[in-house]
């Protein structure tokens, strides 16, 4: 008995394990129990019922803050496939007015790394050591071609 006083009970007894034990007693007492342990009962249905209404709203959250996460990504993207157009426009469209009015070095800068290097950061959002080299070695190439400036 000395060692019980000491101990906590593991878990709150339910409900259902009260009217065992009162089921073990005679039809009256039985019927006392019941009409007892019926408000018991309806406290335990209701923190249920709001715990689950609790979860369900949080995961209703969580979902609207994922699609508004989603949509915002999208739009950075649209952004971004809309800004490398524009300077490939931009970048093409200088170097062929630098092209037209004897500008041919001013062309290649134009056409060369910048339209490369630019709209690859501008559409993935990255860019690569290696994506620079060779567009340096495409507008060396090119510049290495054309005729030497007049004296």
């Amino acid at each position: 008995m000395a060692e019980e006083l000491g101990t906590q009970p593991t878990r709150q007894p339910s409900a259902l394990d009260i009217a065992a034990q009162w089921a073990q007693l005679p039809a009256e007492h039985l019927a006392v129990a019941l009409s007892a342990l019926e408000p018991q009962l309806a406290r335990e249905h209701e923190a249920r019922v709001l715990a689950e209404q609790a979860r369900a709203h949080f995961e209703l959250e969580q979902l609207r803050a994922d699609a508004t996460e989603l949509g915002r990504a999208h739009r950075r993207y649209l952004v971004g496939v809309y800004s490398a157009a524009v300077v490939a426009l931009a970048a093409l469209g200088a170097s062929v007015y630098s092209g037209t009015h004897q500008q041919p070095w001013l062309a290649i800068a134009f056409f060369g790394p910048t339209l490369l290097s630019l709209v690859k950061i501008f559409a993935l959002g990255r860019s690569d050591a290696n994506d620079l080299k060779q567009a340096a070695a495409a507008a060396k190439a090119a510049a290495n071609m054309l005729p030497p400036p007049p004296p």
